[in-house]
């Protein structure tokens, strides 16, 4: 009877010390599942990020090996393309010359004498304007600038003179530049003055600002004004 208690007792003892075991077994189980999910964890990212830069840098690569090519066959395509350009636009330069060349003959010489008249014009501008205002030639005056002629008409015939401003234009336009429209416009408005001058007064004049300003300069120069 008593073997039979003491072998209950031993079959109990055995259970919970399985028991326990079991459930230590279990818990380290978990922990090991547990560092180990972490550790693959860990690894899929680090194998992410090498992946991800590993991509980058071949995106790079790539990227820099397509411009550089694109760079040489673009300055390749350009050359090319300016050539082919540049012989097209000869060849039909010539055709266009060819087919105009008479056209063009023509209009140079109409340019050379309308240069030439315009020249002649302006030489011959005073015998022009004599015949159509009644001015005597010899009374014409040359400026050039901001008028072309002064004719004092009448003056040489012993009449009351009239002064005439001339502003000659050789081409078809007869617009005035900005400084020969204030000219025409102080004539008109009889902003015009005759002045007679001495020139003996005037080189009087700058003798006496000379000596002044010498005047001037010997006394401050002079010992008893000079600064310590």
């Amino acid at each position: 009877m008593k073997g039979y208690i003491l072998l209950f007792k031993l079959r109990d003892v055995s259970g919970e010390v399985f028991a326990g075991f079991s459930f230590i077994l279990l818990i380290v189980l978990i922990v090991v599942i547990v560092y180990y999910s972490r550790r693959i964890s860990q690894l899929n990212r680090k194998v992410t990020e090498v992946q991800l830069g590993a991509q980058q840098q071949a995106q790079q690569l790539a990227q820099q090996n397509f411009n550089a090519w694109v760079e040489q066959h673009s300055q390749q395509l350009r050359q090319q393309l300016e050539q082919s350009i540049r012989e097209q636009y000869k060849a039909e330069l010539e055709t266009w010359r060819q087919q105009n060349e008479q056209a063009i003959r023509k209009d140079a010489i109409k340019k050379s004498v309308n240069t030439l008249l315009g020249r002649i014009g302006e030489e011959f501008a005073p015998l022009f304007l004599a015949r159509k205002y009644q001015v005597n030639p010899k009374d014409f005056r040359h400026l050039g600038s901001p008028v072309d002629y002064i004719a004092f008409k009448g003056l040489s015939d012993d009449v009351d003179p009239e002064v005439i401003f001339f502003e000659v234009k050789s081409g078809k336009s007869t617009a005035l530049q900005e400084r020969e429209k204030k000219v025409r416009d102080a004539i008109r408005n009889l902003r015009v003055k005759y002045e007679v001058v001495s020139l003996n007064d005037l080189i009087g004049e700058v003798q006496n600002m000379i000596n002044k300003e010498v005047n001037e300069l010997d006394q401050t120069n002079a010992p008893g004004t000079l600064e310590p």
